[in-house]
């Protein structure tokens, strides 16, 4: 048997045709985009006489319209096209801060083109140089209060220092009694001798 041979012959380097946009049509079936306009095109085959007359109606209504518009003068042109120009920014800085697509906004979209004047100009920090900012601060601010005595932590080491002071104070005072014992021990032995020796 001849390998490759079955159902679906492939052309020469033909790869597969894969269906990405489906579209609904009118039974409700999805069916490709190209599918569509192969049937729109025989479609268009029967319909070239109503297609004709409905092209011709809609240059009568442009012709209409363009009859109502009365001409204007070259600044008047201009002040138009400026008023439409807002009208349009307004329209799409209305849509950015629309209610209802709150969640659906990009934060990190763009809205407004750099220039090369706002790169000097404070900027505003992100999510996470604030919270690194917040938590520096936080910790220079108890370190201000560790220093001063006034944390918790601090009480405590003050209050174990003070006592270690005690102790070693005391430990001191005991060696310190002890070598004057010691001392007057030895005196004693010593004039004990002497006195010995003599008598």
């Amino acid at each position: 048997m001849v390998r490759g041979s079955g159902k679906f012959k492939q052309k020469r380097g033909g790869g597969r045709n894969f269906s990405k946009n489906m579209v609904l049509d009118e039974n409700g079936t999805a069916v490709s985009v190209d599918r569509q306009r192969r049937r729109g095109e025989d479609d268009e085959d029967d319909s070239d006489s109503s297609a004709e007359s409905s092209e011709e109606e809609e240059e009568s209504e442009e012709e209409s319209e363009e009859e109502e518009k009365p001409e204007l003068t070259r600044q008047e042109r201009r002040d138009l096209k400026k008023k439409q120009a807002q009208a349009k920014q307004k329209k799409a800085e209305g849509e950015t801060t629309d209610p209802e697509d709150a969640d659906l906004i990009n934060p990190n979209h763009v809205t407004k083109k750099m220039n090369i004047s706002d790169l000097g100009a404070p900027r505003e920090m992100s999510r996470r140089e604030r919270e690194q900012k917040e938590k520096q601060e936080a910790k220079d601010k108890y370190w201000k209060l560790h220093t001063q005595g006034k944390t918790d932590q601090a009480k405590s080491d003050l209050a174990r220092l003070a006592k270690i002071r005690a102790d070693r104070e005391a430990a001191e005072a005991k060696r310190k009694a002890e070598a004057e014992a010691k001392a007057a021990e030895i005196e004693a032995k010593k004039v004990a001798q002497q006195t010995g020796r003599r008598a």
